[in-house]
């Protein structure tokens, strides 16, 4: 049986020593047929493999037998056929000559012809017995081999990729070496240097070796990997940690349990103390703080009692008002690198006495010494309280009466005539009706009777107070710096502070207040003389910080301040006073009135009208809400206005008006009523029902 191969390679010679190699023979012993002599391509561009087929010599398989072959190629045959191979070969050398077609090549070569009834070709097997590989390559083909993934596989040296055939001559051998992956690790440490974190992927030592299989034709390398982990140094981690500066709070068990892992993960090594923080001082008031709105009464006679629809809170003589709860100190921490961290400041509740109020010594309690109604102010860590007394006055306010004029809440079981004035620096309450009268309240207004022709004003400050605000301000802020100065003029020669404790600080400031404090002198002239108009409108605690500011700075007959101590008390006490200018209202502002006619009332909160009114001004900061009609007259309300109908038959002139932030809802619109919200105003030319108004996005109006 004829044995033959056909191989490629980049040249002639090569696939001939590859098929002499698959062959296992020599040169003299096979013939040699050149198929296709490869070179580059068209242009020099690109190449062809070569291509030959290699034929074992009859005599060769006859195992020294010299029969000849009919079909044997001739010596003359072979000659030529060589000379073929040796002109391929020049061809080679040459790339940019054409080469010649390959019918050219072989055409004094020929062949024995495969019968029908000739052997099936059979290919070679390779297998592993006890980790090493053997190979069968005595078929006609020889058999196949796929690396395996992750291991590295050596034939004759050289690293296998995907699939090569392999001969007996082959040393195919799996890489003994251990393939190391080491470990990847780093310490974070948080903003705070109260966590340090170990990020970790850990290492592994990773070995292969080959497991035993049956021969095979083509065979992909089975393997088993085994993986051994290699541990991160404790110690590394240690010395990065001092490195880092990480002296507190590290964590062996957890720096191990890190370094031993087999997963990737974060583990905290060292964690700080945070401090712990503490709680200011708090206080519990012991009086209802908010005016109660109730609702109307209804009487056994059908009808309804609207007098008693507001509740005001009061306490009696001998009532504790406010008990305040002790200030809890934190407790320090230590930060990764052994620093202590110190816990945010804590305050305690300090308690003002107002007017009617009186502090137990320890601090911790504030008593009312008389009854009326409480009032709080808090900020920030100080809470003043006081006690407004409360004038019940019998009767109506009249000629015999007299005006009046109260420092607190006024209750009024009667009306107020024609001509009579009532102002109250708390909240009034008006029983019966009220004539062309004018009625001042500080925050609120109980009317339960008719307004006819009055002048109303609720929750506006009186001017002093007003002016009184910045004047304030700028006093603490120059007496801060006057006693800068008088601190370091007291370490002259001139002005030694022996003199200073006999004489007092007049003369001193004397000489400042005419000199470098001139504008501070100006504005305690201006305070002075503004308190002196007032005086009548003054409490205790102003009407005392007044005298205490013209016998320190102005008259100065008596020495003045006598040291700095009382200076800097005065100081205090001047922003005291301002943060209660400045602080929040614990009162409501608000007018309940029944019905009000060709009357002017302004409110600086909201105010609710019981069943109308008719040619009125009616001027509200919050909103007006009214169950019954408003006819003629202007009514605006910055928050809003809801009310049940508004205008008149005959177009009688109403207008109502709110800010463009508000809107405006009314049940029954009349001709002629006007409605303007911010700029917008629309006038209705016909009756109208649900009428709801606000702007739109581009600062339309909308009526719907």
């Amino acid at each position: 049986m004829e044995r033959s191969i056909i191989t490629r390679a980049k040249s002639a010679e090569t696939a001939v020593e590859e098929a002499l190699k698959l062959l296992a023979v020599n040169r003299e012993s096979v013939q040699i047929e050149i198929i296709e002599p490869g070179g580059r391509g068209l242009l020099g561009l690109g190449s062809r493999l070569a291509v030959v087929k290699v034929t074992v010599l009859q005599m060769q398989e006859g195992r020294g037998s010299a029969a000849p072959d009919s079909a044997a190629a001739s010596p003359g045959q072979a000659d030529q056929t060589l000379s073929a191979e040796a002109a391929a070969f020049s061809r080679e050398e040459q790339p940019t000559a054409a080469p010649p077609r390959a019918a050219e090549q072989i055409q004094a070569v020929q062949t024995k012809p495969v019968s029908a009834d000739a052997e099936p070709v059979q290919q070679g097997e390779i297998g592993i017995e006890n980790g090493v590989f053997r190979i069968v390559a005595s078929g006609d083909r020889l058999p196949l081999l796929t690396a395996p993934a992750g291991a590295v596989l050596y034939k004759n040296g050289v690293p296998v990729e995907g699939r090569v055939s392999v001969s007996r001559e082959d040393r195919l051998e799996l890489e003994s070496k251990p393939q190391v992956e080491p470990a990847v690790w780093r310490i974070e440490i948080d903003d705070f240097c109260l966590r340090a974190e170990l990020h970790i992927q850990p290492g592994f030592e990773t070995r292969y070796t080959l497991i035993d299989c049956k021969p095979q034709t083509h065979l992909s390398v089975p393997v088993q990997a085994s993986r051994t982990l290699l541990p991160v140094s404790e110690a590394e981690v240690a010395a990065r940690l001092k490195e880092m500066g990480v002296l507190y709070g590290i964590r062996p068990a957890e720096i191990k349990a890190a370094c031993f892992t087999e997963h990737a993960g974060v583990y905290t090594v060292a964690e700080g103390s945070p401090a712990v923080q503490g709680t200011n001082g708090s206080f519990e008031m012991n009086f209802e703080t908010e005016t109660k709105h109730l609702g109307p009464k209804n009487r056994e006679d059908g009808t309804i009692d609207y007098r008693e629809i507001v509740e005001f809170p009061t306490v009696v003589e001998g009532d504790v008002l406010v008990r305040t709860l002790p200030a809890k100190p934190g407790r320090p921490g230590r930060d990764l690198m052994d620093r202590p961290i110190q816990p945010n400041p804590v305050h305690p509740i300090q308690l003002a006495a107002g007017e009617g109020v009186s502090v137990t010594e320890d601090g911790r309690r504030a008593v009312a010494i008389r009854s009326g109604m409480p009032r709080v102010k808090h900020q920030a860590f100080r809470v003043h309280l006081s006690v407004l007394p409360k004038l019940s006055h019998r009767g109506d306010v009249d000629l015999k009466s007299g005006n009046i004029r109260f420092h607190g809440d006024v209750e009024i079981s009667g009306g107020i005539q024609n001509g009579m004035k009532v102002e109250s620096f708390g909240s009034l309450a008006v029983r019966g009706a009220v004539g062309s009268a004018t009625i001042d309240a500080a925050y609120s207004l109980i009317a339960s009777g008719s307004l006819i022709g009055a002048q109303v004003n609720v929750g506006k400050r009186n001017e002093f107070v007003d002016q009184a605000e910045p004047m304030l301000l700028e006093i603490a802020s120059q007496t801060l710096m006057l006693q800068s100065a008088i601190e370091q003029l007291s370490q002259t020669a001139a002005f030694k502070l022996n003199d200073l404790q006999q004489t007092g600080l007049g003369a001193l400031l004397n000489v400042l207040l005419r000199g470098k404090f001139k504008t501070l002198h100006a504005v305690l002239v201006r305070f002075s003389e503004q308190a002196g108009k007032n005086e009548a409108q003054l409490d205790e605690e102003w009407a005392a910080y007044a005298t205490r500011l013209k016998t320190g700075f102005l008259d100065l007959r008596l020495g003045g301040f006598r040291n700095a101590s009382e200076l800097d008390l005065f100081r205090r006490r001047t922003l005291e006073l301002y943060e209660s200018l400045c602080g929040p209202e614990d009162r409501p502002i608000f007018a309940d009135i029944q019905y009000a006619q060709n009357s002017h009332l302004y409110c600086g909160g909201s105010v609710r009208v019981a069943k109308g009114c008719y040619n009125t001004t009616l001027y509200c900061q919050g909103t007006l809400d009214s169950g019954g009609t408003l006819r003629g007259g202007v009514y605006f309300a910055g928050k809003g206005i809801n009310v049940k109908e508004v205008g008149a038959h005959g177009g009688v002139a109403t207008k109502l008006q709110v800010s463009e932030k508000a809107s405006i809802k009314v049940g029954n619109v009349m001709e002629g009523t006007i409605v303007q919200i911010g700029r917008r105003s629309f006038q209705f030319i016909e009756a109208a029902s649900n009428v709801h108004g606000r702007l739109g996005p581009s600062g339309e109006l909308l009526l719907f």
